[in-house]
């Protein structure tokens, strides 16, 4: 790590702490606090910072920086410069996110609710009446899915969720982080947070 990269991490609280219950496992939780630092340290008005990734209408950019801020569209490598992000520092960071993911996958869960998918778009929660282990959560979940032949999702964002589906079959999606860095976007891998949540057009 060069001396660029240390002042970088220096404003960071770096405690290298694994989270010790899912609860506390935020996905990719050190580069979001990265950019959100690099973007209030600059001390550079908005409407610059907007005008220097390209953008002409600042609520238009507002928007695009919740999602940036948040990891779920790609970053403008215009808007990382207007900012100084240090890319090096970036994919450092980017390790730390991983490794504290693999450790938060070894921690125990406790569900409550599953979700129960309608139709496309359109939710509702089920309630398993008390807290259960992820495993008992699954065998409830199989319950309600072939009673009421809807697909049930139990869902730990950032980490993964799980499907089950009326016929018995459960499968797993992993959210483990990913980066993608091109010549004008960099891109994160999706956390899960948007899944079960009602869409209304």
């Amino acid at each position: 790590m060069d001396k660029n990269q240390e002042l970088s991490f220096q404003h960071l609280n770096l405690t290298g702490n694994s989270p010790n219950k899912v609860e506390d496992y935020i996905y990719c939780r050190h580069v979001k606090d990265y950019l959100l630092s690099q973007h209030q340290k600059s001390g550079k008005d908005i409407k610059d910072i907007a005008a220097a990734s390209g953008y002409t209408k600042l609520d238009k950019f507002k928007m695009h920086l919740k999602n940036w801020q948040d990891l779920t569209s790609p970053i403008p490598k215009k808007y990382l410069q207007a900012i100084d992000v240090d890319l090096d520092t970036l994919l450092s960071l980017f390790e730390l996110d991983k490794a504290e993911y693999e450790s938060a996958l070894k921690i125990p869960r406790n569900v409550s609710t599953c979700t129960v998918r309608l139709m496309p778009a359109a939710y509702a929660t089920y309630s398993f009446g008390r807290m259960v282990s992820e495993e008992e959560a699954i065998e409830l979940a199989k319950d309600h899915s072939k009673k009421t032949n809807f697909n049930c999702i139990i869902n730990f964002p950032g980490l993964f969720s799980i499907q089950i589906y009326p016929d018995g079959e459960v499968s797993k999606t992993y959210y483990n982080p990913t980066i993608e860095i091109t010549k004008e976007w960099v891109k994160f891998g999706l956390d899960g947070s948007s899944l079960g949540v009602m869409r209304i057009k």
